[in-house]
């Protein structure tokens, strides 16, 4: 999955924040690997980031409801 619409640069309103549990993984990762059941309405993410070149890789787990994936960002995301 694709993080940077999450960022909401493109996002026609001005100070659009992605919602947790996406804000966080979208400012330090570009994409992530996530699942989920089709009978069930959560999903779990999978993610290597770094905040900047002097800090460490981070390995991020992140889980949601389904409806946090869907497209909020106005055609922008998901």
């Amino acid at each position: 999955m694709d993080l940077w619409p999450y960022l909401g640069f493109d996002h026609p309103v001005p100070d659009y924040t992605a919602p947790e549990p996406l804000a966080f993984p979208s400012n330090v990762a570009g994409s992530m690997q996530v699942w989920q059941l089709p009978s069930a309405d959560r999903w779990l993410a999978l993610t290597i980031g770094q905040a900047d070149p002097e800090f460490p890789f981070q390995l991020l787990a992140a889980a949601g409801e389904a409806t946090s994936l869907r497209d909020d960002t106005d055609g922008h995301g998901g």
